[in-house]
């Protein structure tokens, strides 16, 4: 069974809107959340290890993607839709799904306890959720 992430915070990496909205549900919700303002404090805060999911979208975050993709944290992109260019930077996470907006809150919560509750673990690829 996967490591669990319950004792690790969640990063929100997107637009201030979202991010607020986000950050409140998933506070509600019992979980750490943090968000971070630019590149040079997520490398930092990606080198000490203290987050179990990292939350951001396409096209918005993806100049972090490279950065993200170094370490071995799952993550979850959201987008408006999906396209060829997008599937190409979804294949060379090892651990990501993406999810399509609007988001299903539903099934955006179950995702994230699944997760961080180390149940979901798909080393190696992407899932489109």
């Amino acid at each position: 069974m996967p490591a669990e992430r319950d004792n690790k915070t969640i990063l929100i990496i997107d637009e201030s809107g979202f991010t607020r909205v986000c950050y409140a549900i998933l506070e509600f919700e019992g979980y750490g959340v943090e968000t971070i303002a630019n590149s040079s404090d997520l490398e930092v805060r990606l080198n000490n290890n203290e987050f179990g999911l990292i939350i951001t979208s396409y096209p918005y975050g993806a100049f972090l993607f490279e950065d993200i993709k170094k370490k071995d944290i799952t993550t979850i992109i959201l987008s408006d839709h999906i396209n060829s260019n997008l599937i190409s930077i979804l294949e060379n996470f090892d651990n990501s799904y993406c999810m399509i907006k609007p988001l299903d809150y539903r099934k955006f919560m179950s995702l994230v306890k699944e997760v961080m509750g180390g149940e979901l673990n798909i080393q190696g690829g992407y899932a489109i959720v």
